[in-house]
């Protein structure tokens, strides 16, 4: 039987919703009856979730990693603390010292929000921070200021949390405009973060500012520039865009690219149980009502899948037949984007960045065969 340690939950409320992010949320009014409907949807797909975990074999464990992103999912407030407890975490077992985060934008706490989620386990804070220029916090539409970031990382800072960062790369203007990623990372590292979350602005056809936005060879100096900084201050690149100092990898993250089980709740949550070598059953929460869309995955798919997550990482890429991937091996090799240890190949920052064009490599080789 097959066994969940893990648990994601989608908060879908934003205070403001950014033009550039397309993450399923909606904007906030807590005048209306937002809160009531969400945990009416959640109380009915609590119940519809046990049907599905019965149909394939799934039981809960001991939770060792618990999720809540967004969304901006600190606007749930004391009251979503309250309800947590009482209709999701009610039945389950927290493992001690479970690793329980929960993203929370600058502008949208209290010391009370906080603590309030830290009495029932948090212990982890992901922050919304994606630049600390205050001319490209109004450029990427962020409706936090300057201030009300300094004020949640100084908290953290001060209370010794364990916290990630999210930091945005390839900004619109960047380039014309000569963006200071070094003097950002040098504010920002202040305060002690112990992860960093590293992302490419990927912006859609008809985002404002789509002609303002970076050549790729610009964002392939920036990300480099980015990981080599971090680096040298001691962060480990353990995964595309991950960094961390050893010890603070985020382990429910690590669960997705180890093809482990997840469970999801909440609109558009994704959740994936591994049902064995060859079957795996993917699902995804619908927005209008509790129910579930789902996908079952057989032994091609998972495997698919498979090279793909362990090339995400610095745990390796282990190929099924190292001889026939041999001639490709050693052209990464030569070209910079990784090492071969004799029975797997772990990618460099460079090979990281051309994650997708190697996929496409492995496609064509596998196509001759």
């Amino acid at each position: 039987m097959t066994q969940v340690s893990s648990l994601y939950l989608h908060v879908p409320f934003c205070r403001h919703l950014c033009n550039y992010c397309d993450f399923y949320k909606r904007k906030y009014d807590p005048d209306s009856s937002q809160i009531n409907d969400f945990h009416q949807f959640l109380e009915i797909g609590v119940e519809r979730h046990k049907k599905l975990m019965s149909e394939n074999g799934v039981r809960w464990s001991e939770l060792e990693t618990l999720y809540l992103g967004g969304g901006t999912p600190s606007l749930w407030g004391e009251r979503g603390a309250e309800f947590f407890k009482g209709k999701i975490l009610s039945g389950l077992t927290l493992k001690k010292n479970a690793e329980f985060t929960m993203e929370i934008d600058p502008g949208t706490w209290t010391k009370g929000l906080i603590e309030s989620w830290q009495s029932i386990g948090l212990n982890r804070i992901s922050i919304g921070t994606q630049t600390l220029d205050p001319h490209f916090l109004k450029i990427m539409d962020r409706d936090h200021t300057l201030e009300e970031s300094h004020s949640l990382l100084k908290f953290c800072h001060e209370n010794d949390w364990n916290f990630s960062l999210d930091f945005l790369l390839g900004l619109p203007f960047s380039k014309e405009q000569k963006r200071d990623i070094k003097k950002e990372l040098d504010n920002l590292l202040q305060y002690k973060p112990k992860h960093i979350s590293l992302y490419i602005l990927n912006a859609r056809s008809k985002y404002p500012h789509i002609q303002a936005i970076p050549d790729d060879e610009f964002i392939r100096e920036e990300y480099l520039l980015v990981s080599e900084y971090l680096k040298n201050q001691g962060f480990h690149h353990y995964e595309v865009s991950n960094f961390s100092l050893p010890g603070f990898e985020s382990l429910h993250n690590k669960k997705y690219w180890g093809s482990e089980s997840v469970a999801a709740f909440g609109p558009t949550g994704t959740g994936y149980f591994s049902l064995g070598h060859d079957k795996a059953l993917r699902y995804k929460w619908k927005v209008s009502e509790a129910e579930i869309e789902q996908e079952s995955l057989g032994a091609s798919e998972i495997d698919l899948e498979k090279n793909y997550l362990e090339l995400r990482t610095s745990e390796g890429w282990k190929p099924k037949n190292p001889q026939k991937m041999g001639c490709l091996i050693k052209s990464w090799e030569q070209q910079g984007y990784g090492k071969w240890t004799g029975e797997k190949m772990k990618l460099s920052s460079l090979g990281f960045l051309m994650l997708d064009s190697l996929m496409d490599d492995i496609f064509r080789l596998e196509a001759k065969y």
